[in-house]
């Protein structure tokens, strides 16, 4: 599978631009990129290159494994909030950089429930007091009541091998004292914060009807995409990532390798321009997921 790119600006700029301006805001530039964890700047000399539309609704806040994206609507809707810091500076993004009020954080919402996508939704719910959205599978393990699970000897192999290219996770030590440490696979640890709704395949998301929930297991079983027909972007979570110019499916973790396959074969079927990855930067070609082959994706799966 190619790289997909063009000669154009690099979306990098973007992440690199909001860091800047919500040092501005803050004690110094040096120390918002380190809550940032400096994330982007490896995404900066290594992602490919991009057109960034002109007009879009949807901003990247980088974090210190994944990201977080900010929907910028009416009200504001958070996805994905990796640790505690992580959470810091998305509300001094909403802040400095929107130019609004943490208050109009009416929605977080989870793509799944692993370690390095929920780790900082309780600081994030105590500050904004904002509802939070996963799908119906995550119950059992954003309550405790049961761990995700343990990967296979291959995905920890594999593991291994994406994080020492692309840099593994560092918390900050406030987090690793302040955090839940949910999602941790084989560990059953869940959120203090309470479920406003628990999501279904094909609904509305609350708040902002223009995006539809996709649930699409496979990476895990609660996994969900979030997808807009009126801006064909598609927020993919970890079912698929952005790995240095190369559009993939998760190569970490793969609960259900078939099923991963078939969420993939439902994602095709829409027309996504705008892709938000849960791993990398944004990615914005016209048919995105066309570019994809089939029979790469299905040697991936099998291997």
């Amino acid at each position: 599978m190619s790289a997909i790119g063009t000669d154009h600006s690099t979306i990098c700029y973007r992440a690199q631009i909001y860091v800047i301006k919500a040092a501005a805001a803050s004690d110094s530039y040096e120390s918002v990129t380190r809550e940032a964890h400096g994330i982007m700047l490896v995404w900066v000399t290594e992602a490919m290159t991009v057109n960034p539309p002109q007009h879009s609704n949807i901003n990247m806040v980088p974090g210190r494994a994944s990201p977080s994206y900010i929907i910028d609507g009416e009200s504001i809707a958070v996805v994905d909030v990796c640790f505690p810091s992580d959470a810091k500076t998305i509300l001094t993004f909403v802040r400095s950089t929107l130019g609004r009020d943490v208050e109009d954080i009416k929605l977080i919402v989870l793509t799944h429930s692993h370690i390095d996508h929920v780790n900082g939704v309780d600081y994030l719910v105590d500050k904004t007091h904002a509802a939070l959205v996963v799908h119906a599978n995550a119950e059992k393990y954003l309550t405790g009541e049961r761990s995700t699970p343990m990967p296979s000897w291959h995905d920890r192999i594999e593991f291994l091998r994406f994080f020492s290219k692309h840099s593994f996770p560092r918390p900050s030590i406030s987090d690793v004292f302040s955090m839940p440490w949910a999602g941790v696979p084989g560990i059953k640890k869940g959120i203090r914060s309470r479920v406003s709704h628990w999501l279904v395949d094909g609904e509305d998301l609350p708040g902002h009807p223009e995006w539809k929930v996709i649930h699409t297991p496979g990476h895990t079983d609660d996994s969900i995409c979030l997808y807009s027909s009126q801006h064909k972007s598609l927020i993919s979570g970890d079912t698929i990532l952005n790995l240095q110019g190369q559009l993939a499916l998760s190569p970490l973790v793969r609960l259900d390798s078939e099923a991963l396959a078939e969420s993939l074969k439902r994602l095709k079927r829409l027309q996504v321009d705008k892709i938000y990855p849960g791993w990398g930067p944004p990615v914005f070609v016209e048919n995105i997921l066309d570019r994809i082959s089939t029979d790469a994706l299905s040697r991936q799966v099998a291997s």
